[in-house]
């Protein structure tokens, strides 16, 4: 079976970890920042809506590695605004969730609390962690960097979609 959407996969991670290394911060506002504003704009939404931006940021780099690509990136922009809505989306079109190891870099999640995120790296069976790449980790008034590569539990998972 041809997987057509694993360059724009592999290109996302890419260009998340370009992003991580910008050490984006939200120094605007709660929920914006100087690098974030352009993640809210890119998925439509209202600057001023204090949307959490964790879904957004993960459709910018998706849509950013379609552009480059010359492809579409399948999953609507607001879609991306929260968890449930992603949740949603993916069980809509169930051909993109992911029911088996391993997890490819690329993979996008919807943690049981509704934070959106994706994997950095494979993950194979036998293995508890992710290895993923997270916005919106921090507040405004903790000022710390908002944007980073954690390791996460299977545990703490709500759904995991691959797009194809």
């Amino acid at each position: 079976m041809s997987d057509r959407f694993a360059a724009m996969r592999v290109l996302a991670v890419s260009i998340a970890l370009d992003e991580v290394g910008k050490n984006v911060r939200e120094d605007i506002a709660g929920n914006r920042g100087t690098h974030i504003d352009k993640y809210l704009k890119r998925a439509n939404s209202p600057l001023d809506a204090g949307h959490n931006w964790c879904g957004m940021f993960v459709n910018w780099v998706f849509m950013e590695a379609a552009s480059r690509l010359g492809q579409i990136f399948p999953i609507p922009p607001g879609t991306m605004w929260s968890g449930p809505k992603l949740k949603r989306w993916a069980e809509t079109n169930w051909e993109s969730m992911v029911w088996e190891f391993p997890l490819l870099a690329g993979d996008i999640y919807v943690m049981n609390k509704g934070h959106i995120g994706m994997v950095r790296a494979p993950t194979h069976e036998g293995s508890d962690l992710m290895f993923t790449i997270d916005g919106n980790q921090s507040t405004f008034t903790a000022g710390g960097i908002s944007l980073v590569q954690r390791t996460r539990s299977f545990s703490d998972m709500d759904t995991l979609i691959r797009i194809v």
